[in-house]
């Protein structure tokens, strides 16, 4: 099955879940004829590691026979070109260059060695001709974005009555995944990562080990609403879980875009084929009242709306149980409230 990357277009940025866990154990390991870890310490400056921007560029420690290259070796070439273009001075280090996120995220346990596309940056020190030489210049580097606000900003919107704060995606495509694990089995989980809620992959979160909590006690086999989605995580994990029906929610369009892609990419997994009821086209990027955007049928019924998530409760006739999982910082009191008389038990997350 081929999914056609909605930031890119490409056939390659979406790999169907089943496919990335029969390849992700070998797909950042290095090979017998890698070199060493080149031990490069990412508060060094940069003209204590190298004597010149010079001697770096695509070549520098790739493996003749994987044609893979550190992560190190990757950003100081990122680095290097910073340098080059006046951003950074020879002083910097590795860490100035940003935020690296693997392509496909999960918990490896050694420094990851890279082939081509399977790098996102996140600057903050980068400009929009800068961010194309690295794409150009590096070919790790798959894409490049540059950070707005603070680090403690949440990416997406608290509430319905708030503006959406987004990341600028200088250059690339910043469509990457990460393999979410669980006590019912993996997803792949894919985010176009400017603008939906950044989650590093270390193994099982929270959020996994509170539902997984929430099986054991037998509150996920009738009918889940997952109310504020996102990328859909804890619905399509409780999909895996047996739930009856599941309901999926997110005021901010872009989440409900990832939420349907990531349908798409695991309906092996998952067991579903899913239908299209609405254009993503036409929606708001903030909603307010829900429409109903897809369903999906097999192993569970499943619908996906764009609305607020309190509008949402006149909407479903009932459930038993509705998971809201807010940024930290956001009141959830209304919307517990809101949804007292629909569910059997409402959990904040």
């Amino acid at each position: 099955m081929t999914i056609i990357c909605p930031r890119c277009g490409s056939r390659d940025c979406i790999i169907p879940a089943e496919l990335v866990f029969e390849s992700a154990y070998m797909m950042y390991a290095a090979c017998p004829s890698c070199m060493a870890d080149p031990g490069v310490g990412k508060q060094t400056p940069f003209n204590r590691l190298f004597d010149s921007i010079d001697d770096i560029d695509g070549g520098t420690m790739r493996c003749h026979s994987c044609e893979k290259r550190h992560l190190d070796i990757v950003v100081a070439h990122a680095l290097c070109i910073l340098i080059r273009e006046g951003l950074c001075d020879v002083q910097a280090t590795l860490s100035h260059v940003g935020t690296p996120m693997i392509t496909i995220g999960y918990q490896i346990p050694f420094s990851p060695r890279l082939g081509r596309d399977t790098l996102i940056l996140i600057m903050n020190t980068v400009d929009k001709k800068t961010a194309e030489m690295i794409i150009s210049e590096v070919p790790e580097v798959k894409g490049v974005i540059q950070r707005k606000g603070s680090l403690k900003q949440p990416i997406g919107i608290l509430d319905t009555g708030s503006r959406p704060h987004t990341y600028n995606l200088l250059a690339g495509c910043d469509l990457r995944g990460d393999i979410v694990s669980s006590a019912f089995g993996e997803l792949c989980i894919y985010k176009t990562q400017s603008d939906t809620h950044i989650e590093f992959s270390r193994g099982k979160s929270d959020k996994m080990q509170v539902l997984e909590s929430l099986y054991y006690q037998r509150k996920l086999s009738g009918i889940v609403v997952d109310a504020c989605c996102g990328a859909g995580t804890l619905g399509l994990v409780s999909v895996l879980a047996g739930a009856r029906e599941v309901v999926l929610n997110d005021a901010f369009l872009p989440a409900v875009k990832n939420t349907i892609l990531n349908i798409r990419a695991n309906s092996s997994v998952l067991g579903l084929e899913l239908e299209m009821h609405t254009d993503l086209s036409e929606l708001p990027v903030v909603a307010g009242a829900p429409v109903l955007v897809a369903t999906a049928h097999g192993s569970c019924d499943l619908s996906v709306y764009h609305g607020d998530l309190a509008s949402l409760a006149a909407v479903v006739d009932q459930c038993d149980l509705c998971l809201i999982d807010a940024f930290i910082g956001v009141p959830t009191a209304g919307f517990v409230e809101a949804w007292k008389d629909t569910a059997g038990v409402v959990v904040t997350i």
